[in-house]
């Protein structure tokens, strides 16, 4: 078997053997190259802290939360149009050239559209404009149809042409893990206690009453068209009732809350900016064995090219 090796090798033509020498070398750093890229990517999902939104710091981030949609006005998608939040279609067609077979795409498209990851501490819209996305739901099916005009979403007839279509869906409600750069925008209504939103009502409060000449009245006890220090104090006093009331604990998470905007895109850094419907560890556990496929294989492809370098020299 060795001998019938080594007799094909060394019979090639020279340039036949420089081109598959050279492609077996191509190949085989393809294959290392994207196996240590998918460990590395591995380990930086595996040693990313994941963060809550109420204390997330800015830049690269890992968040595991429930996908929910912008409004209640969730995507339809185009083929099948199931609700989600994201999808990625594609149709085909089969042509035919003689013996020859193969598919031909017709449209494919991704969309682009906003929606929200909610942690359970704070929400935040997610951007998959350029994301690699890991869906809830994937698959393809094959149909007899004809075709006239899938942009305006016409009606299917059936006996002419194989079509396969093909959709990979992110679908609302349900868990979602995202790797990206998490930016704040927006301010925080920082320091504000209750006491200080009483005090500023309080005062909001006076200056009104100040300038309403039917409050001034109402304050002006004795009836000689002056506030008087004793109606001045009564009148704080009422003040500073009345705001007590108005900011009921119903009021305070409203005086209280921040009033910013999380957003997950994809980092400037060339970072990973990984949506994904499966869990952190399933895809951990799938990164990490893609990458030892990939190793293994080159690995293999070493040995091959040895082999062959130790038969025959390109040059």
């Amino acid at each position: 078997m060795q001998d019938s090796i080594s007799d094909w090798l060394i019979g090639l033509d020279p340039g036949f053997y420089l081109v598959l020498w050279l492609g077996l070398l191509i190949l085989l750093l393809v294959c290392l190259f994207v196996g240590f890229r998918t460990l590395a990517r591995a380990r930086i999902i595996a040693h990313t802290p994941t963060a809550k939104l109420r204390s997330a710091a800015q830049g690269f981030n890992e968040i595991q939360g429930i996908g929910r949609v912008i409004d209640d006005h969730p995507l339809y998608s185009p083929l099948s149009f199931t609700p989600c939040l994201w999808f990625d279609m594609k149709i085909e067609r089969l042509e035919s050239s003689g013996k020859n077979r193969h598919w031909v795409t017709l449209e494919q498209r991704t969309s682009d559209a906003l929606f929200r990851v909610d942690d359970g501490t704070g929400e935040a819209f997610v951007d998959p404009d350029h994301a690699r996305v890991i869906p809830h739901s994937s698959r393809r099916w094959r149909e007899r149809a004809s075709r006239s005009d899938w942009a305006s979403f016409s009606s299917l007839g059936f006996g002419g042409k194989p079509y396969r279509y093909t959709e990979r869906l992110l679908l609302p409600d349900q868990s979602i893990y995202v790797l990206g750069w998490l930016e704040t925008r927006g301010h925080r209504n920082e320091g504000i206690s209750d006491r200080e939103a009483i005090e500023r009502r309080r005062r909001d409060l006076l200056q009104e009453w100040k300038h309403d000449q039917a409050a001034r009245d109402r304050f002006d006890l004795d009836g000689d068209g002056e506030i008087s220090t004793r109606e001045w104090d009564w009148a704080m006093r009422l003040a500073q009732s009345q705001a007590e009331k108005e900011l009921s604990e119903a009021d305070r998470p409203r005086l209280s809350a921040n009033n910013t905007v999380h957003l997950l895109y994809r980092p400037r850094g060339g970072e990973p900016f990984i949506l994904s419907g499966l869990p952190q560890e399933t895809l951990i556990r799938r990164k990490t064995h893609k990458a030892g496929a990939f190793i293994a294989v080159a690995l293999v492809l070493f040995v091959i090219w040895l082999i062959a370098q130790g038969i025959r020299t390109p040059f």
